[in-house]
Formats: structure tokens, sequence, C-alpha cells
């Protein structure tokens, strides 16, 4: 069965990842790109000597001049999760997941490539594999063309399945969380000029299932329950190069959706505006994003506000960070009044707030703040403290990634609960990268009253290896 096939890949690539300890990590190269198609590997052409692992596999040359050329990679992710007190409830919750990913990127001259990546996921001991199994299934497979190449103006077409991520994840990020990432079927142009960059797109969500080969987006099919995705994307330097400024538009329709009092078709616009910089040792990202639209048959006006402010404290090889970072997600004021005011996150990234996702940024008010320290090179100790509440009291909670998980019914009070969350990641090399995540969820008096309200607690040792 494909299980067992499965465990012998997996013990394959941890062979494979203690052959690679011997690799030194004071090597300075280019790292492993969490968007695997973004990678390039040309520059291994002009080296003398072998740099990184598996190098062969990562400039076959078809040609001479390396005009067409092969490049391959991949990834095995092994992840145990506990859980006490799953959903407030005394249920606990044990189990192993493992990802195994192979990609190959086929370079066809300077202007067209192919890039296709298999993804297979195995879960045990977890009732609700939504999300975590998946025998085997394209999760990515375009076509890429390159009209305009020069070295101060690109432009880039692709059409097929692919993923993307956007700024800070609050509208479009990567589901690294779960087990299974997120990925769309379709078209995309990216204009890269000088330091700016504008990108175009319109597509479905891709909906994961269990079984070999039968992840689809429908994305022909008006009715289907995929929700359909459309926007673009500015960026450009900002005060004076020292920062970022970007600028958004995305649009959001999807055949079933459900808000507070509200449920039926969905048609939302988004518009957001993201600032980011490090200077010296302080460093800021802010966003703002507004957003209108239909919801059945009530009209639809929501905002968010987030920002994230982190300042060096002592400029040692410990790096001690001192941070603070806020959320504001509107909620719905009234029920029946013909309006929506919840905030709906779209495509967020899950473990935005935790890699447990216990909330989701809708109809949430939260403080964050943070303490991060660098003990050795390539390990990270990041702590943080999190009050959450409800921004609307007569709207209810949402759980990732915008499900609404408990009702108001009628309670005035907003305190959702605390969070006390611990992350350590070590990266050993740029092949292989361990991290631990826990939390501790303490109910606050909304959860008590509501229903099921027992402390949670959540760890979630991991450990990676690419290629």
């Amino acid at each position: 069965m494909l299980n067992g096939k499965l465990v012998r890949v997996s013990l394959f690539a941890l062979f494979c990842l203690i052959a690679n300890i011997g690799f030194t990590q004071e090597e300075k190269i280019a790292g492993i790109n969490l968007l695997r198609a973004e990678e390039s590997y040309l520059y291994l052409d002009s080296l003398e000597k072998k740099t990184i692992f598996l190098q062969p596999l990562k400039l076959v040359a078809i040609n001479r001049n390396h005009a067409f050329f092969l490049s391959l990679g991949g990834e095995y992710r092994a992840r145990i999760e506990h859980t006490t007190n799953e959903n407030y409830t005394t249920k606990n919750l044990t189990y192993y997941s493992q990802r195994v990913n192979l990609h190959a990127s086929l370079q066809l001259g300077s202007n067209f490539r192919l890039f296709g990546e298999l993804y297979s996921g195995y879960v045990t001991g977890n009732e609700n594999i939504f999300l975590e199994s998946d025998e085997i299934d394209v999760h990515q497979g375009f076509l890429e063309w390159k009209p305009i190449n020069s070295s101060n103006l690109q432009t880039t077409v692709r059409f097929g399945r692919q993923e993307i991520g956007y700024g800070a994840s609050r509208i479009v990020g990567i589901r690294e969380g779960p087990n299974m990432r997120r990925s769309f079927d379709m078209a995309r142009v990216m204009i890269r000029k000088n330091n700016s960059s504008v990108d175009l797109l319109y597509g479905k969500e891709v909906d994961i299932s269990p079984f070999s080969f039968d992840n689809k987006s429908n994305i022909f099919e008006n009715d289907a329950s995929n929700p359909s995705f459309w926007g673009a994307y500015y960026r450009r330097p900002f005060l004076k190069d020292i920062g970022k400024l970007d600028i958004y538009y995305f649009g959001f329709h999807a055949n079933r959706s459900r808000f507070n009092d509200v449920s039926g078709t969905e048609t939302r616009h988004s518009v957001g505006i993201r600032s980011f910089s490090v200077k010296g040792r302080l460093s800021y990202n802010t966003e703002i994003i507004m957003q209108w639209g239909e919801l059945g048959n009530s009209d639809i006006f929501a905002y968010n506000l987030e920002t994230d402010w982190k300042y060096a404290l002592i400029e040692n090889s410990w790096k001690p960070q001192l941070g603070i970072k806020a959320d504001l997600s509107s909620g719905d004021k009234r029920t029946g009044d013909g309006r929506v005011g919840t905030f709906n996150p779209i495509f967020v990234n899950p473990a935005i707030y935790s890699l447990a996702a216990v909330n989701t940024p809708a109809n949430i008010t939260s403080l964050h703040p943070n303490f991060s320290v660098y003990p050795i090179e390539g390990l990270t100790v990041y702590v943080d403290y999190a009050f959450f509440y409800r921004t609307e009291s007569n709207d209810g909670l949402y759980a990732p990634p915008r499900f609404l998980a408990r009702e108001a019914n009628g309670l005035s009070t907003k305190h959702i609960g605390d969070v006390f969350g611990l992350q350590i990641s070590y990266e050993i090399n740029r092949n292989i990268f361990f991290d631990l995540r826990s939390s501790y969820f303490v109910a606050g008096q909304f959860i008590k009253a509501s229903g099921d309200s027992e402390n949670t607690f959540y760890i979630a040792p991991t450990m990676s290896f690419k290629f």
C-alpha cells in the first residue's frame, strides 16, 4: 500500500539527512526559498568546486551552454503534534504527520520554463485529517513565459497550478501550519522594473482530497464551492529605499459563506496598504485593509489594522529584541441590519498567531508583547504572550481560515483568552531545519460562558529536510 511506500521514502530521506550533517555550516550560499518555484541555481555553473548537498541535481545540463537545463529538489517534513484539551474540551490528541514533496524545473532557453511539484502527506492517529492527509497529487504544475527579459525589465506570465504568498500573510499566505500547503489554479502576470514590481492574477483555490490525483479547483465551473480569487499587488521602495511600500487590491467570490447571522453567496473586495522597514535597531511592519461587497442580501463593510514593531535592545551576538504586535479586525455590530461588518481574512496563513491556530483575524482585537534572542548561529528563541478579545460583542468567534466556531449567543463579555507561546528554531545548514512550537491557552470569560472551556496546551516538534 501507499503508506508503506511513504515509510520507505521517509527512511531514505532520513538517511540523506544524516549523510548531510557533515557539510559545514560556515559555507555562505543562497538559502532554500519557501516558494520553491522561485529558486535559481544558475550561479552554480560558475563555481569550481562542490558547494551544496546533491549539487549535481540542481543543474542538470541538457546542452553545453546551459540554455536548456533541469533542476530537481524536494522536502521531507516530519512532525509530532500533541494537544491537551483539544477545542477547549477534555479530549487529548497526539498524532504523527509527514510530508514528502518532489519538484522539477525545466528551463527551455531564456524565455520558457516548466515547473512541476508532487505532494504526498500521511497522518496517523488524527481523526480530523482535513488538510493533513493526501496520498499523492500535483501541488504545482505551470508553464512560465518571459516575453520581456532584460536586466532592468522583466515580464513573466504563468499558467497553471501554483503557490502564492503576499506581504505578511494577512490576506494571502502560504499555508505552512497544516501538513498540506495551499495552491491555486490561476493565470498570473508579474512585471519587475528595477526595484518595483506588480503582479496581476486570477484563479481558484485547489481543494485538498485524501486520495490520489483528486485535488481540483473546478476553475471552469461557476457553481463550484472553490472560491475564486483575483487582484493586483504593487510593491515599490519607500523611505529613501530603506523600506518597502505595498499597495494591493484583491477580489474574492464564494458560493457559500457565513459570517455571524448572514449566509449566502459572497463577493468581497479588499484594498490594502502595507509599509515595512528596518532602520538601525528598529523594525516595523504596519498594514491597513478595507473591505466591501455583498454577502447574500447584505452589504459588507469591514477592516483590519495590524502593526508589528521590534527593537534591538543590545547590539551583541545574541541580538535580543523586544517587540509588540497588535491586531484589530472588525466584527459585526448588529444582527438583522442588512450589513456585515466581520473582516474576512480570505487565505490567511492559519498559523499567523500560533501553529495551534486557535484564532483567526476576524472579529478579533489582540495584543502580543514578545521577546526574541539568537544564542548561537542558526538558533532562534521566540516568546510571546497574547491577549485576545472579540471586537464586537454581537459577533462570534472564528476559526481558521474563516469559519464561525462559536456564536455570540447574546453574551456581552469580550475576553476570549490569553495565549503563552514559545518557538525554538534551529537551522543546522541550508538543508536541515528543526522547529519546536508550543502554546498554552487560558480560557477567557467568553469561552467559559459559551461552552467547553478547558485550558489548552499544544506542542509540535518538527524536522524538515530540503534539497
